[in-house]
């Protein structure tokens, strides 16, 4: 019969969890123009101070005539502090669809020329570094604050390349963890719980039967043992139990004179 080794889950530490946050930071192009960002962010790998995050972001900016939307992926690295601490950078590659106004343009004899709307695609890289404080370790609320600066990049529609800074600030709340390490513990498992063989086949050829040893017949009573004044028992007559007296004769009848 062989023994396995049970697995059980162990409640890692801090260190050693992989949170996955939603976050919502104000986003402003060039510092001063306002926008917003909506980002998700999950830790792909963790060990001790050390994180590595993956995420996705959604989110707009003014630019000043006009607006812009974009969205893109990003990748990052976090020290993460076991005071709540951290400092992170992230690199992303995203797509920015910048939306232009019309506008009025005068011609060379004055006229005056109304001009459609524009939507112009770009390809946009960017960086963001700063630090921020988690209030889980310590405090045990799944909410952390942060502080980012950095810069983007516009490309295409033939255009040259262009760019800014960036100021990202915002709030991110914690909504889980990754599954907690196995540990294999040293104690052996018992084995698992077997139905009996089946009773109506053949049986197995190798299985020693169980033999039960009757019960031994009860040795007779000693008379010398038992307490004075006490009747001996009798062997069975007619039936009787032991240790039961006889039942009386019955009366005879009336005497019947000789002829």
């Amino acid at each position: 019969m062989t023994f396995g080794f049970g697995s059980a889950r162990a409640q890692t530490a801090a260190s050693e969890d992989k949170p996955r946050r939603v976050a919502l930071s104000y986003f402003g192009e060039s510092a001063v123009r306002p926008g917003a960002r909506l980002s998700y962010e999950g830790t792909a790998w963790a060990r001790g101070v050390s994180q590595f995050l993956f995420g996705a972001s959604i989110g707009g900016y003014s630019a000043s005539p006009g607006y812009s939307l974009f969205i893109f992926l990003s990748g990052g690295y976090r020290v993460a502090l076991p005071t709540g601490l951290f400092f992170d950078l992230h690199l992303g590659i995203g797509y920015n669809a910048l939306n232009r106004p019309g506008s009025m343009q005068t011609t060379v004899d004055g006229g005056i020329v109304q001009t459609a709307p524009t939507v112009g695609n770009y390809f946009m890289p960017l960086g963001l570094g700063g630090l921020g404080f988690d209030f889980q370790p310590r405090l045990k609320v799944p909410v952390s604050v942060f502080a980012r600066a950095g810069g983007y990049g516009l490309t295409g529609q033939g255009e040259p390349f262009q760019g800014s800074y960036l100021l990202d600030v915002g709030v991110a709340y914690q909504f889980g963890t990754g599954k907690p390490a196995t540990v294999v513990s040293p104690v052996a498992s018992p084995p698992p719980a077997e139905a009996p063989a089946n009773l109506d086949g053949p049986g197995d050829p190798n299985r020693v039967p169980l033999v039960i040893p009757p019960e031994p017949a009860a040795a007779p009573s000693d008379p010398s043992l038992l307490p004075p004044g006490s009747a001996s028992p009798t062997p069975l007559q007619g039936g009787s139990v032991p240790g039961t007296s006889a039942p009386a004769p019955l009366p005879s009848g009336p005497a019947q004179a000789a002829p």
